[in-house]
């Protein structure tokens, strides 16, 4: 009977942290890089043009390729690259797409916040290990 009752508890007990664990994300291999976090003059950029789509409120499409959710989750090298990737997709004019210009023009963004956006997006570390 005994045996029965530890089997109750413990059984469940190891599978729910079995299932902690496995769902946890891997931070101890960015703990001597800091995430980089969203400066306020980009958030500012990406709220207004960026986040109706790439945000949880977006489309799947939109959100695969990136979602601003999950920004802090990035690794700091998928931050850099992701970053990069906006200013080329921003800069070549290529986003907001076509059909979003036309609908809301108001998430066009200036070419000053394209610059700024650039600007940024060189600012993270280079990848010399």
């Amino acid at each position: 009977m005994k045996k029965t009752v530890v089997a109750l508890f413990l059984v469940p007990g190891l599978l729910i942290f079995s299932l902690f664990l496995l769902s946890s994300p891997a931070t101890a291999q960015y703990a001597s890089k800091p995430l980089v976090t969203l400066p306020d003059s980009i958030n500012i950029i990406l709220t207004a043009s960026c986040t109706p789509c790439h945000s949880v409120k977006g489309g799947l499409m939109s959100r695969s390729k990136l979602n601003l959710a999950e920004w802090t989750g990035y690794s700091p090298e998928k931050q850099k690259e992701k970053a990069a990737k906006m200013y080329s997709e921003l800069n070549k004019g290529a986003m907001p797409p076509k059909s979003a210009r036309e609908k809301r023009p108001d998430l066009i963004p200036t070419k000053e916040q394209v610059e700024i956006i650039k600007k940024w997006s060189e600012s993270f570390p280079s990848d010399n290990k």
